[in-house]
């Protein structure tokens, strides 16, 4: 049977420009490539879910306007359901991202207040049978809280994908089961150093957490273990753009395939750092899908 998993959060526009370097004040430079299609940490993760064979439902909040359509497409051409159960005024989110050619890194620009300021409610609920997992990204709280508690009350995994620190991140921490976190997560007095952010975590009630190092090993501990697994070397690196995403979404795949077992964390992390490095020698979001 195809595992089946939600993912409830943020869907960008994101348009994304491959450059030999990022332009100075008052300075235009050319794009050497081009991408528009649809981003944010749920969506990308969800892409990557459908690209290891599941079948992804992507719930999010998207705007009444012509710009949401490129959006729907795109991930219809990516074999991911969007259930759209909310919406706010104007346009779609859109990010504006510049990825350095020699080196891989993206530069990003987004409004995305709107995502993390609460107020954006789901108009319907979300059906969770035959769900394997969920994964929620912190963002429209007040659409993927509710679905992070009934699944949980169903007995289903719920993933934590947290990047940074945000103001009510603390009661989505508190949500889930399995908290993954890149290195730039810093709750107040971590510092961001592992063990404390780890500690942290654990204080929410979260005692299975992974954290992401970017091209560094994964750092993960559980209530019976910790442990480190380093990542494939991957040369050249010619785009990091949703990367972290791509990790989530292959984690969350393992997940809902497998089942959730703390025992096999190791190896599980080693296969969504697999689908990562498929990911990371092409421009964009889109070309390593090929």
């Amino acid at each position: 049977m195809t595992a089946a998993a939600i993912f409830a959060g943020l869907s960008t526009l994101d348009i994304v420009q491959l450059v030999e370097r990022l332009p100075a004040s008052n300075q235009k430079v050319a794009a050497l490539d081009f991408l528009v299609a649809a981003g944010g940490p749920a969506t990308n993760a969800a892409v990557a879910f459908a690209r290891c064979g599941g079948a992804p439902a992507l719930v999010t909040a998207l705007p009444r306007h012509d710009l949401s359509a490129l959006i729907r497409a795109d991930l219809d051409r990516c074999g991911v359901r969007l259930e759209a159960v909310a919406a706010y005024d104007g346009p779609p989110v859109t990010a504006s991202i510049m990825v350095t050619r020699a080196t891989g890194d993206r530069a990003v620009v987004s409004p995305s207040g709107i995502a993390t300021a609460g107020g954006v409610a789901a108009e319907r609920e979300t059906p969770i049978d035959g769900i394997g997992a969920v994964l929620v990204d912190g963002y429209f709280p007040d659409v993927s809280l509710p679905i992070a508690r009934r699944a949980r009350d169903a007995g289903i995994p719920v993933i934590l994908d947290a990047g940074s620190h945000k103001p009510h991140t603390d009661e989505v921490v508190s949500a889930c089961d399995i908290a993954v976190v890149s290195d730039d997560f810093a709750p107040p007095g971590t510092g961001g150093e592992p063990s404390a952010v780890l500690a942290y975590l654990a204080g929410l009630g979260v005692a299975t957490a992974v954290l992401t190092r970017g091209g560094g090993s994964v750092l993960f501990s559980t209530p019976a273990s910790s442990g480190e697994v380093e990542v494939p070397r991957v040369s050249p690196v010619v785009d990091t753009l949703g990367a972290g995403d791509f990790f989530h979404g292959a984690l969350t795949w393992r997940i809902a395939s497998l089942g959730r077992d703390d025992a096999r964390l190791a190896d599980d992390i080693a296969f969504a750092s697999a689908v990562v490095a498929e990911s990371l020698g092409s421009f964009g979001t889109r070309a390593w899908l090929a």
